[in-house]
């Protein structure tokens, strides 16, 4: 030991606290390095699922204006304005181009000749409108010409929002005779993203943005795009003023590559503010969709990460220092203990070889030293009664009053008188009695102030004063036994009058007895083995299995006075938990014998207004049946199902028995029908049990599971508390 307290003084604190500094910078850049690598991980995987929820959104949207076009293509009024028709028919079509646009929420509604000229129009109220006008060489109305459907994006003038365009062919017997377009307002769609604080980005395919969340982005090309004049233009392309603009977004592009080998593109503007970008390309629209997610937070947490692995180090390297300080501090301690315990082993030496039984107390009367005398005259190991109170080794019979005031005034640390050659009884470690001559008084143990307790064994005095009065006792007993062997004979004779009522419900019960009765049997010889061989512990664990197989057969015998008892004149509160409780454990040893698989369904149970002797023996009954029913069944599952309504609650019973037939169902509550064996029932269990639930006003059904077996349903009032008024 003082070896070690000289190593631990020849560590230099500095030296300490520098290595452990620097085990600090290494550990707060792995945490940093592997917070910032999953921080990005999560942004990129968030914004995968953000970024195809948002395409998601994109085309649906569209999708509502495709076949809006076609419809109107089908309008005789549109077909006969294109084949000459008068002025009033013009105004006709427009008047319906006008509506339907106000209704549908499109930009604009437009009915073409075969030559390309607006013949009807939604704006045609418009000093603006677009009446007369030509578009012969738009995408959309080429692709119509040629007879197909056209839907594309096109770029209006800068500053303006862009339009999606859908066309159709309008057709009078196979001719084509004009062109059906609708435009759509692609801002639209940016109005119905959510309003989440994220950043969404939609760009042609020169890069140039036309709709984005970002304002400050809209209609500007993103950095190092393809240049316009590398893209290959198409009928369907957006060739226009839009893809030619020159404005470049003051951002910078760079790349990271994660640990799980995924490149991610990050977008930083001037001011040093950083997106994780992801974009997608739609080959039919030709567009890039781009979700853009902010790395400020990210930045933040690792901030925060760096400052915690920093500060944790720090701690750590000042809880070294302090457990060094700590040891030391506890090895100087525990010199100086080694040296108290020196000397009070010489003083237990001195105790330990008295003849008298010695026991030092501490000031709550518990139990510090016992000396060998002691151990033998009441029957204890040290270890089993070493820091317990002195309560534990004497009985506290009401001739011991002064006694018990002692130990009351020892836990509660009050002084006392100290009292000398008083009598009481001890208590063995195999649970017997032993009369004692006690003295206790203050002494100082082991630095603190204590008591010594002085016991001394009278049983051979005690013994023959026992044996006097234990002669007077037989005499009086032998007197109490001819009187009460009187009191049987009478008995007897109204037991023989109870025992043919008794016979069938003993035969049942005695098959649940047989097996505790044949365990305690065992159980008792065990025990006695036990007790002659000194193991004192074992035999008292067997003694509390006794206990416990009594207990259940108390449990079983208890269920036969519901069978006396009277009909309530008055119902009563009962918790359905509570007689399951009393009722399942009958049931055990069978269900156990029989593989049965017992659950218990439903809500927490409720409170019912019943009587709990009779509800107890109708779900016997029940469950007795149910076993019953599945004594050939391959897979035996017991299910008790519990519901509760606003005004009622139910017990339902189920089995996976064969189920009940119909003939069966018409009788099942008729007395004395039995789908059973002769012999093995009366056919009056259920009638009784569905004059007792009646009588609870409630209610007993039967029926089938839809899965296979029978299932007995026990509805009853719930208790409220104007039950009790």
């Amino acid at each position: 030991m003082r070896a070690s307290l000289t190593r631990l003084k020849s560590l230099s604190s500095l030296s300490i606290f520098c290595l452990a500094l620097v085990l600090t910078l290494l550990f707060s850049w792995q945490a940093y390095d592997y917070s910032r690598d999953w921080s990005l991980a999560e942004l990129h995987r968030h914004g995968e699922n953000r970024l195809l929820a948002y395409i998601n959104g994109i085309r649906r949207d569209l999708n509502r204006f495709k076949p809006m076009p076609y419809v109107l293509s089908q309008s005789e009024d549109v077909k006969q304005l294109l084949q000459g028709g008068s002025a009033g028919l013009e105004n006709k079509v427009n008047r319906f181009l006008e509506q339907t646009n106000q209704v549908s929420g499109t930009s604009h509604w437009s009915v073409l000749n075969a030559q390309g000229q607006v013949v009807a129009s939604s704006d045609w109220r418009s000093s603006l409108s677009e009446m007369g006008k030509h578009y012969a060489n738009q995408p959309f109305f080429l692709e119509a010409l040629a007879g197909e459907e056209f839907g594309g994006y096109l770029a209006p003038d800068e500053g303006v929002s862009a339009l999606y365009f859908l066309s159709a062919p309008i057709y009078q017997r196979e001719v084509l005779i004009g062109v059906a377009v609708i435009s759509v307002d692609l801002q639209l769609l940016q109005d119905n993203w959510p309003a989440t604080g994220e950043h969404l980005a939609v760009s042609d395919r020169s890069g140039v943005i036309f709709l984005s969340s970002l304002e400050s982005m809209r209609y500007q090309r993103l950095p190092n795009s393809a240049s316009p004049a590398t893209a290959t233009a198409t009928a369907t392309d957006a060739d226009t003023r839009l893809e030619t603009s020159t404005t470049i977004l003051p951002y910078q592009w760079s790349t990271d590559l994660l640990q799980d080998n995924t490149r991610i593109a990050l977008l930083k503007d001037t001011t040093g503010k950083g997106y994780l970008v992801q974009s997608v390309l739609l080959d039919d629209l030709r567009w890039n969709v781009h979700f853009l997610s902010e790395l400020a937070v990210m930045q933040s947490r690792l901030r925060s990460v760096l400052l915690f692995s920093l500060g944790g180090g720090l701690a750590a390297a000042l809880l070294v220092l302090f457990i060094r300080e700590r040891r030391l501090k506890i090895l100087s301690l525990r010199e100086t203990r080694e040296l108290r315990l020196k000397n009070e082993a010489q003083q237990r030496a001195v105790i330990s070889n008295t003849q008298a039984g010695l026991i030092v107390l501490d000031e709550r009367g518990r139990v510090r030293f016992i000396n060998p005398r002691a151990l033998t005259d009441f029957g204890v190991r040290q270890e089993q009664i070493l820091t317990l109170p002195i309560d534990n080794l004497l009985a506290a019979p009401a001739a011991q009053s002064q006694l018990q005031n002692l130990t009351a005034k020892l836990s509660n640390r009050r002084r006392f008188q100290p009292i000398n050659l008083l009598e009481g009884l001890g208590v063995r470690g195999d649970g017997s009695y032993i009369p004692l001559m006690i003295s206790i008084n203050p002494i100082a143990w082991e630095g603190e102030d204590g008591y010594l307790a002085t016991v001394v064994d009278i049983t051979k005095r005690k013994r023959a004063e026992h044996a006097l009065k234990q002669a007077n006792e037989a005499l009086e007993q032998r007197v109490q036994e001819r009187t009460r062997a009187l009191h049987d004979a009478q008995a007897e004779l109204i037991q023989q009058s109870k025992l043919a009522a008794l016979g069938t419900l003993s035969t049942a019960i005695a098959h649940e007895l047989n097996q505790p009765l044949t365990a305690i049997r065992t159980s008792i010889f065990s025990t006695r083995l036990l007790l002659e061989r000194g193991q004192y512990e074992t035999a008292e664990k067997t003694l509390s299995q006794i206990v416990q197989m009594t207990e259940r057969m108390a449990l079983i015998t208890q269920q036969l006075k519901t069978f006396a008892h009277k009909r309530p004149e008055k119902l009563q509160q009962v918790s359905i938990q509570r007689t399951l409780d009393q009722v399942l454990p009958m049931f055990d040893v069978r269900l156990k014998q029989e593989q049965v698989r017992l659950q218990i369904e439903g809500e927490q149970p409720p409170e019912v207004l019943a009587d709990q002797p009779r509800l107890e023996q109708v779900l016997i009954n029940l469950i007795s049946n149910a076993l019953d029913a599945m004594a050939t069944s391959e897979s035996k599952q017991l299910r008790i199902v519990l519901t509760q309504g606003l005004e009622h609650a139910s017990i339902a019973v189920c089995d996976s028995g064969t189920g009940l037939s119909e003939q069966v169902l018409e009788h099942l509550f008729d007395p004395f029908f039995s789908t059973k064996e002769l012999g093995q029932g009366l056919g009056l269990g259920l009638s009784i049990s569905y004059g007792i639930v009646r009588d609870l006003a409630g209610s007993l059904s039967a029926g089938n599971q839809a899965d296979g077996g029978a299932v007995f349903e026990i509805t009853l009032p719930l208790y409220t508390a104007q039950n009790n008024l």
